[in-house]
């Protein structure tokens, strides 16, 4: 146990912010006891799963705005600090506001409770509950079933996709996974699920079966065709994200069906407006004309990525600016990434469990490519306007060097 400054109070807690077992989440549900239960005060929206949660959030923040409707959203990891990752209407929550939400906790006796994770969830409902909302979008942070979001009651939850990641904490397969994953499912509540598995699907379907839960499913009970978008007495027309790729169809899709089942009624020109408006930062985000940022860093996010680039970029010269956590594939990452690659710079980043970017140079195929051991040399403005420029491989990486180039 330490203590840390954090957000003005100077609070205990433990560091290991990856701790998902059992005993934590029965730590936050303690803490949360004490608080009188604000996680339960809100109608919620829970989001887990691979890939896809940040871009799902996305679109229903965007569609909740265009509706009028007041929100909340609790979202990791952070792009810049603490603050970005919990919102009110689109807006970063306050000094303040999260300084009076520690007093709270002080006031309780909860110092030297909780992790890092536990701590910022408890403060994110605490806050939500302090206002008057319609919604709240909250993601798990790794795994769903003993993750510290997952103290909710009742909620509407979305599993956007599955695939390997975290095995050290999830497991090695798909099955395991998914065990993982589906413990979001509420009792009597409903499961939105996108594209996923065969042996994942039978995992979630025990799950929803021991429930008695309602299970929702991409292409079966919903439909996303092109730019149209059906389900029930439904039925919307050109739809055209902004955030870039196939699979972003598929998360639009999944945040309507959402809103829809949360028991809001969506108006087709607003459901437009706000699929045209929806972003995210790290996902295929645009730098400037030439330069995109995306976070992936799993085999079905750099799949994704692959095709992405595919699909906009054919013909460009394509140059990669990659770092990688030391958990991560960054061999299967290396191999995707160089059948569109025209040149690779790897570089050094500020992070516990970054990657050397040596090793990366070495496993690389490709000729041109070389090692940049001071972050700061990157100039994102200077680089080269005959080719395409995309960050990629960690959120991390990518928030690093928003805050050199800003």
């Amino acid at each position: 146990m330490e203590i840390k400054k954090f957000n003005n109070y100077k609070i205990k807690w433990n560091i290991n912010s990856e701790t998902m077992i059992k005993p934590g989440l029965d730590r936050i549900k303690k803490a949360l006891d004490l608080l009188g239960n604000p996680q339960d005060k809100q109608k919620i929206i829970h989001v887990a799963g691979t890939n896809g949660k940040g871009s799902t959030i996305a679109f229903m923040r965007a569609i909740a705005s265009e509706h009028k409707l007041k929100y909340g959203s609790f979202t990791s990891p952070c792009l810049i600090d603490v603050h970005d990752q919990i919102q009110l209407n689109g807006n970063n929550v306050t000094e303040a506001q999260m300084d009076h939400a520690f007093a709270q906790l002080m006031n309780v006796g909860i110092s030297g409770m909780l992790t890092d994770f536990e701590l910022l969830t408890v403060i994110a409902f605490i806050i939500f509950a302090e206002q008057e909302l319609d919604v709240v979008f909250i993601e798990a942070g790794m795994g769903g079933r003993f993750d510290s979001t997952n103290v909710i009651k009742q909620s509407v939850a979305v599993i956007p996709s599955i695939s390997i990641d975290h095995t050290n904490f999830l497991g090695e397969t798909i099955e395991e996974i998914s065990w993982h994953k589906a413990g979001i499912i509420k009792e009597h509540g409903k499961l939105i699920l996108g594209e996923t598995l065969q042996s994942s699907k039978e995992v979630i379907w025990k799950e929803v079966n021991s429930q008695n839960a309602e299970l929702i499913e991409i292409n079966k009970d919903f439909q996303i065709r092109k730019n149209s978008y059906n389900y029930k007495n439904y039925a919307f027309e050109e739809l055209t994200p902004q955030m870039l790729g196939k699979h972003q169809l598929s998360n639009m899709a999944l945040a309507i069906t959402a809103m829809i089942e949360t028991g809001f009624i969506l108006n087709e020109e607003n459901v437009r407006k706000a699929v045209r408006k929806a972003s995210l930062p790290g996902r295929m985000e645009k730098w400037n004309d030439h330069v995109y940022m995306d976070g992936a860093h799993n085999q079905a996010s750099i799949d994704a990525l692959v095709d992405t680039i595919k699909q906009y970029f054919p013909n460009e010269s394509i140059h990669f600016i990659i770092g990688i956590l030391k958990d991560k594939d960054y061999k299967y990452i290396l191999s995707r990434l160089e059948e569109v690659a025209t040149s690779f710079e790897f570089v050094d980043f500020k992070h516990e469990r970054a990657l050397d970017a040596t090793i990366l140079f070495n496993h690389c195929t490709l000729s041109d490519k070389s090692v940049t051991k001071d972050i700061h040399l990157i100039d994102l403005h200077k680089t080269k306007k005959e080719s395409v420029t995309i960050v990629s491989g960690s959120l991390y990486l990518i928030t690093e060097l928003k805050g050199i180039n800003s």
